[in-house]
């Protein structure tokens, strides 16, 4: 494909664009049709939607294609390649030109308080000094200072204080470490944070009770930030895990985002029905709830996370690998597996990440389970014993009328709930085609929404909730963040077992104004940032 057209000199006038997108349908993200315009682009930002618009020194024809702000990543765990694989090129290769990182409780500050020489070792060895993450503003300030190949804002991360003040201790905090706590928090907000995020089916961030929940949102309160959550549950106990984290948001005053909201194994599908109501309630009597979803059927998370009861984590990665090295403790975990799940063969879970296996990544535990010459159960924990718990899988437990239903939400946005691949070669391929897959299936082949609709839950709504102010519409004087897409190719081809593979009809991305991605192909320019509150 050659659209793009260097205008002739003699075109050039005092009023030069850098770039006008000529002959495309603008999708300006704030919900409404499509129009025909050109977009007009100067020094990074949208300075003209017009018809008629000459006299850009290049030019894209954009007949046929849809324009739209560039895409808002509601769910990114992208900050902990900042500066380790800033390209960032899953996420841009994607459309995705601002993710919101830092979620599900973890954020690469402020370091464990128990972080050991071995830990600042590992730490070393991905490229960060160990001093850069005592705290989330010297991180920040740090990496400010680094392009990024997409942009990206952060949250600090509850279990990550948490462990900064207390380790992995099962207890309520003393009021000197919730003070400490705050006070992390605080500093995170001073330096650009955007909010906290909660992990409350990790450990240790499981371990806070809901008063200790309110009280770091009160903190976030003060900044006008946003408290997001990855809740206590999302299965059996789902509705009284929203029931929670809608009182956190009602006690603090603050504004809440619900991660990846779902509805977990087969006995639990239909239960986003209820909990969705009960956002749409909590909006009605005024307290601002949101959440946000990927399209896909399987979720993905550590193998310990899923397979060894959370109070079993409080003695940290050495006291697990311990447990595990013991034969009368391995048969208690599983005693507690087995009542809890029966003769489940466990086919629902796909190795993607295995160190100590690496033979395995890709394949599901029965198969794992028939070549290692164990049970499913023994086979796991020698999965995450061998790999010193560097073990992740993804889980087939959602329905597709689930993610349809939640998709659909006028207050869903959507998310990758991943970081880049970095030199992992199995992973879930939500990394790679979260956003196509959306434009694709859900919109053009399912019709859950409509695109302009859609067009909005990926732009201007997370910019508005996420306090993004430049970003998130196609009008004059916002960041020249753009999309260009066919609308009738536009489709994800990363599978579970294939993972790597581009989307297709994407056939451009700008950010900052200059065009990063042909092709679902990256340039490698490194246009964007980290985005500071």
């Amino acid at each position: 494909m050659n659209r793009i057209i260097a205008a002739e000199m003699a075109d050039v006038r005092e009023n030069t664009y850098d770039l006008v997108i000529k002959n495309g349908r603008v999708i300006d993200g704030t919900g409404s049709p499509a129009y025909l315009a050109d977009v007009a682009v100067k020094d990074g930002k949208i300075v003209r939607v017009g018809r008629g618009i000459e006299g850009g020194e290049q030019e894209i024809d954009a007949s046929g294609l849809v324009v739209t702000p560039g895409f808002i990543d509601s769910h990114s765990h992208s900050d902990s390649a900042i500066l380790t694989y800033p390209d960032q090129v899953e996420k841009i290769e994607q459309g995705i030109t601002t993710s919101i990182g830092g979620q599900c409780g973890s954020s690469p500050a402020p370091l464990d308080r128990d972080t050991d020489m071995e830990s600042q070792e590992r730490i070393g060895a991905y490229g960060r000094k160990v001093d850069v993450l005592r705290t989330m503003g010297s991180f920040l300030e740090t990496a400010k200072g680094v392009s990024q190949g997409s942009n990206i804002a952060v949250l600090v991360g509850q279990r990550a204080i948490r462990r900064a003040v207390m380790g992995m201790e099962n207890r309520a905090p003393s009021k000197e470490e919730l003070e400490k706590m705050k006070a992390l928090l605080r500093e995170g907000m001073e330096h650009g944070a955007i909010g906290i995020s909660f992990g409350l089916i990790y450990p240790p961030g499981c371990y806070a009770k809901t008063e200790e929940l309110i009280e770091l949102a009160k903190v976030v309160g003060e900044y006008h930030g946003l408290v997001v959550a990855h809740i206590r549950d999302e299965s059996g106990t789902l509705v009284q895990a929203v029931e929670e984290f809608i009182s956190v948001i009602r006690a603090s005053g603050t504004r809440g985002v619900i991660s990846h909201h779902k509805s977990s194994m087969k006995e639990n599908w239909g239960k986003v029905k209820h909990t969705l109501r009960m956002i749409d309630e909590a909006n009605a009597e005024g307290v601002e709830v949101y959440c946000d979803v990927y399209p896909y059927s399987a979720s993905s998370t550590s193998v310990s996370a899923t397979f060894i009861p959370k109070e079993l984590h409080a003695g940290g990665n050495e006291g697990l690998m311990k447990l595990l090295s013991d034969p009368e403790a391995r048969e208690r975990i599983k005693a507690d597996q087995l009542s809890r799940r029966g003769n489940d063969g466990l086919g629902w879970v796909q190795i993607t990440r295995c160190t100590g296996y690496p033979q395995y990544e890709g394949l599901r535990v029965p198969e794992i389970a028939r070549i290692h010459g164990k049970d499913v159960y023994d086979t796991i924990f020698d999965l995450i014993e061998k790999s010193n718990n560097a073990c992740n899988a993804s889980y087939f437990t959602m329905c597709e009328e689930d993610i349809e239903t939640v998709l659909a939400h006028p207050r869903a946005m959507i998310g990758t709930d991943a970081g880049v691949a970095g030199a992992n070669k199995v992973y879930h391929p939500r990394l790679r085609g979260t956003f196509p897959r959306v434009l694709g299936r859900y919109v053009r082949e399912r019709g859950v929404t409509t695109l302009p609709e859609m067009i909005r839950k990926m732009t201007s709504m997370p910019a508005a909730v996420y306090g993004l102010k430049s970003k998130g519409l196609l009008w004059e004087d916002f960041d020249a963040d753009i999309c260009i897409f066919d609308p009738d190719r536009i489709i994800d081809r990363a599978e579970y077992t294939d993972c790597g593979k581009r989307a297709e009809g994407l056939n451009y991305v700008i950010l900052g104004g200059e065009i990063v991605v042909e092709d679902a192909v990256y340039s490698g320019k490194r246009n964007g940032g980290v985005i500071l509150r």
